[in-house]
């Protein structure tokens, strides 16, 4: 199914951007943001947990927000300005690096919240967010009067 979604998606960016009143005109399908300012993230999912994999590259830890509310984990953060690497000239060839605010959110159901725990290390964030355990019904049994 995710596959047929994405064969669809890729037939769309080619038919806008391969059609000739199209060009010089942004596409719909074209990242309007820096690339790593969206959070690139893995998301795995056991029986007992979800474990989440933010890509965070150059944030302070002190600086990283995780919340859970409502069903849905919110990972926020800022990174400050990059050290300017202008020659006495300022002479820039390219750069790409952003700095600013940045957050995503993940719909994750029934979490034991209580029990989240995370850790930050070379750049990725890592969340563990255990599900709340089955609640067994051992039934009732409702006698007639």
């Amino acid at each position: 199914m995710a596959n047929d979604i994405m064969d669809r998606n890729n037939l769309m960016r080619n038919w806008f951007n391969n059609d000739s009143w199209m060009n010089g005109v942004p596409s719909i399908f074209d990242n309007n943001f820096p690339e790593d300012s969206n959070l690139k993230t893995d998301i795995k999912e056991t029986d007992k947990d979800y474990e989440v994999h933010v890509d965070m590259p150059a944030f302070d830890k002190k600086n990283i927000d995780i919340n859970y509310e409502n069903d849905v984990l919110t990972v926020s953060g800022h990174r400050d300005s990059f050290n300017n690497h202008n020659d006495k000239n300022g002479d820039m060839i390219m750069s790409e690096r952003s700095s600013g605010r940045f957050m995503r959110q993940y719909h994750l159901p029934a979490v034991d919240q209580e029990n989240i725990q995370a850790s930050y290390d070379k750049g990725v964030l890592q969340i563990t967010l255990p599900k709340l355990e089955d609640k067994k019904d051992s039934g009732h049994h409702v006698d007639i009067d």
